[in-house]
């Protein structure tokens, strides 16, 4: 069985578009390094938040004016 050039050269781009686009799928599902270190320091910025927030209220019996100020609905002591 003899190919012509077309064909050989249009199997050819087929296999190497095939090959990239499983490359990027592959590359794409796994969680970026970047993207797990930026959620966890929200995660440590939301938790020494919360801890200053409950040390305020521990003091001072109520929640900080400037969330009273915005409206916050969290429930006071």
């Amino acid at each position: 069985m003899k190919l012509s050039n077309f064909t050989k050269r249009s199997l050819a781009f087929f296999l190497v578009v095939l090959c990239g686009i499983g490359f990027l799928n592959c590359k794409s599902k796994e969680p970026s390094q970047a993207d797990q270190d930026s959620i966890t320091r929200a995660e440590q910025r939301e938790a020494d938040f919360m801890q200053r927030r409950a040390e305020y209220i521990k003091e001072y019996g109520h929640v900080p004016p400037s969330e009273m100020e915005r409206g916050s609905t969290l429930i006071q002591k």
